[in-house]
């Protein structure tokens, strides 16, 4: 704070300085947002497993954290990093306001910086993905990743590769059959646009697209976000259930198309 009086010690006025400002080094992951126009195009979500009245419009948002806590421990200048994404779908516009779904995404990983001319890091995670829900309307995994990231001039691409871990309550089997072993995400920035686009595919019929576009509005911490969604595995949810545990309805994948409108404070 500029109106603050200059204190001599170094180390004191290090340790105001942390307090007023609250740093953390917590920064942005996954790209954190607020919909609050989320409609979905093809129906309504009317489905078994909902037991409340739901509209096709609802407020969308992602929330996105991560913080690096140790560097460089095996002399690669890797990067050690904790991080939690939840992605959420509230039914604001229905009389009760209530959470259709919400996902919850802890990881664990170490990045590596790569030093070529258009391979630019690599990274290994460990994670896990919950709707936080028990049975029998669980939907939960534990996997591993392996991504690798490019550049080529302005355009950057992530390839993430994928492997489901078993577990002891396997309350849908068929996830990482629609899932697929991974994705493709290309980034665009033009001036002060940006699009991405990522792309998912268990080649058995079953894809998604997941298309972004941002534009800032106000300095550099306000941007337009409009988003666009197709295909399956919108949220985990939308994933059919285990038909061997008594009071899982919903048997099918749900296909989803959906547009959304909004702001974001990250890109």
């Amino acid at each position: 704070m500029s109106t603050l009086t200059d204190i001599d010690n170094n180390e004191t006025a290090k340790t105001m300085y942390q307090s007023v400002h609250s740093l953390f080094n917590i920064k942005a992951h996954h790209t954190n947002y607020l919909l609050p126009l989320s409609m979905k195009l093809n129906g309504d979500y009317n489905e078994p497993t909902y037991d409340r009245d739901t509209a096709r419009a609802e407020i969308e948002f992602q929330i996105s954290l991560k913080y690096d806590f140790a560097p460089n421990l095996l002399g690669f200048d890797e990067i050690y990093t904790v991080a939690y994404t939840q992605h959420s779908f509230w039914q604001y516009y229905v009389g009760d306001a209530y959470f259709r779904a919400s996902d919850y995404n802890p990881e664990f990983f170490i990045t590596v910086p790569l030093n070529t001319e258009y391979a630019k890091a690599i990274r290994v995670s460990l994670a896990h993905m919950s709707n936080g829900k028990g049975a029998p309307e669980e939907r939960a995994w534990n996997y591993v990743t392996l991504s690798s990231y490019f550049q080529y001039g302005s355009l950057f691409t992530e390839l993430q590769l994928w492997r489901r871990l078993s577990d002891d309550y396997d309350y849908n089997p068929g996830l990482i059959d629609t899932m697929g072993d991974g994705h493709v995400k290309f980034m665009l920035p033009y001036e002060k646009h940006m699009f991405s686009a990522l792309l998912r595919n268990n080649f058995q019929g079953k894809g998604a697209a997941d298309l972004s576009y941002s534009y800032p509005l106000f300095g550099e911490s306000l941007f337009l976000y409009i988003k666009g969604f197709v295909g399956y595995g919108e949220s985990m949810i939308s994933f059919a259930g285990n038909p061997d545990y008594i009071g899982q309805t919903h048997q099918e994948d749900l296909y989803v198309e959906k547009v959304a409108i909004g702001v974001s404070l990250s890109r």
